[in-house]
């Protein structure tokens, strides 16, 4: 991670307001935000850095002021697998503040990012002032947790064609902007990065997305992804109705 930069006035603001609307910290009352703020530091990021890696001391949290982390590990095939994106006003790193053990996966920096940094030490003290935010940090554990157990689920359960299909349904619902059953993803995804929510290869992935959208399921435009069928996806994306693709 790079050395922190000047904390400026609208770099502050910026990370009060990520505090404010981010999932752990956002019902704070704005007193207790104030009051969090001096607890933590920013860090610049450049696109590209790795954050940390597995096996790094798990000794901060982090919330995404700006810009977009990648959180993935690598499986037993040597094959790179995705587990989620972190965006502006979510955290990341609280397997390691709340447990104080070495991390667990890889977090490296998509884009430009500005992180907002609370030592764990800091955390822990905060956390045992205000009780409501560490039953929001287990609420999203738990939520993580059966992400990975489903991404886990669908390696071994579903065909090629069906996972495509959730990992495009999963990224349109998270994602993606719906407008008259048309769900439009501009997140800037790479067929690669795909392949690693899906935990396929990038060439299987470029496949499928050719027959979706010989078949009228989606259209691809400029790193654009346009769900255009959602029902049919869904149904593909179904076990018991899905086809072997």
């Amino acid at each position: 991670m790079t050395a922190p930069a000047g904390n400026r006035p609208d770099r502050l603001a910026l990370a009060r307001d990520a505090l404010a609307d981010s999932d752990v910290f956002g019902a704070l009352y704005d007193e207790d935000i104030e009051k969090l703020m001096p607890l933590g530091r920013l860090v610049h990021v450049p696109a590209g850095r790795t954050v940390f890696q597995k096996g790094d001391p798990g000794d901060c949290l982090m919330i995404v002021v700006s810009g977009r982390i990648r959180i993935g590990t690598v499986g037993l095939d040597g094959r790179e697998v995705m587990l989620n994106l972190v965006e502006t006003a979510e955290v990341f790193g609280e397997i390691g503040v709340l447990d104080g053990k070495p991390r667990s996966a890889d977090a490296t920096a998509l884009t430009e990012c500005e992180l907002f940094v609370l030592d764990r030490a800091r955390m822990i003290e905060f956390l045992e002032r205000h009780p409501d935010v560490a039953i929001r940090l287990i609420g999203i554990l738990c939520e993580r947790l059966r992400h990975s157990t489903e991404l886990i689920e669908d390696t071994m359960l579903l065909g090629m064609e069906q996972r495509v299909a959730k990992t495009l349904l999963r990224i349109g619902r998270r994602y993606g902007i719906e407008k008259n059953g048309i769900v439009r993803i501009e997140n800037g995804l790479s067929q690669r990065d795909l392949g690693s929510f899906a935990g396929l290869a990038r060439e299987n992935v470029n496949r499928q997305m050719r027959s979706f959208k010989e078949r009228g399921l989606i259209e691809v435009d400029h790193g654009v992804i346009t769900l255009k069928n959602v029902p049919a996806l869904q149904a593909i994306a179904t076990p018991d109705g899905a086809s072997n693709g």
